[in-house]
């Protein structure tokens, strides 16, 4: 090493001594400060706050479901289940029937149900801890039913809690007292989670159609004359469309589907 290398040394280690400093070190990196760490952080881009803000909440379009309202909001942990008894018809003439009966409304822009069934319970808010306790409550309350004949009766129109949209639907002539008593045992059932129970006199039917708005007063005093054609109809096609044997029982839970069997 060269003497002017030495005398460099030698001034630095003049100017700062090891005595000054704990330890004898000193860094040489300067500390950043909070203000300099934000500067340096890159901005989170947009669409990733906005996907991460929305995620997993879906957006209630109206218009993707023939104008049909949410009547709960959606909530995290809650899932939508109803009791029912479903309807799956033997040939093509019941479409046929329901196209002309929506055509005869057409005032009133009637859309066909995507399925056709019969309400055990109303509609209520499961929390998902419930679900398999429900499930199995419901499983030993039907246990002992056995299959039956419901009969179709006559068209009648129906409106929802809400007055926000219509039904047009076919009622149960024959199966009534068993319905009932399903219906008591599923209120039981509903009882043990505090949840509502069926309408009280609850008039049994199968909905066929529906529409947006409350128009039950003006459909209602359409249907004499509709009935009346309907009957004729009726004669001339097969009266296997005319009944349900019931089989099984179904429940839905959100995106869920359960079966229960009947003896």
């Amino acid at each position: 090493m060269n003497r002017g290398a030495l005398s460099l040394l030698s001034n630095y280690g003049g100017d700062s001594s090891d005595e000054e400093v704990p330890n004898g070190r000193v860094s040489v990196k300067r500390c950043a400060s909070e203000e300099d760490l934000s500067n340096k952080r890159l901005p989170v881009p947009d669409i990733i706050c906005r996907n991460s803000v929305n995620k997993d909440v879906p957006i209630d379009d109206p218009s993707l479901h023939n104008g049909h309202i949410r009547s709960f909001p959606h909530e995290r942990g809650n899932w939508v289940t109803y009791v029912y008894i479903p309807y799956e018809p033997n040939d093509l003439c019941i479409d046929e029937l329901i196209a002309h009966i929506i055509n005869s409304l057409s005032q009133f822009s009637f859309h066909t149900m995507n399925n056709f069934h019969i309400s055990l319970t109303r509609t209520v808010i499961l929390k998902h801890h419930w679900i398999e306790l429900f499930i199995k409550s419901v499983r030993e309350k039907l246990s002992s039913f056995r299959k039956f004949v419901v009969i179709f009766d006559s068209l009648k129109v129906y409106c929802n809690e809400e007055r926000t949209r219509t039904f047009l639907a076919i009622r149960i002539r024959s199966g009534y007292d068993t319905l009932i008593r399903l219906v008591e045992n599923l209120d039981n059932c509903l009882a043990e989670f505090q949840l509502p129970p069926f309408y009280k006199d609850p008039s049994f039917h199968m909905s066929i159609a529906s529409c947006v708005g409350d128009f039950e007063k003006e459909v209602a005093e359409m249907l004499p004359n509709l009935n009346a054609t309907i009957q004729k109809i009726c004669i001339n096609q097969s009266q296997n469309n005319w009944y349900n044997y019931v089989t099984h029982i179904e429940c839905k839970c959100g995106n869920k589907l359960f079966t229960f069997n009947m003896n």
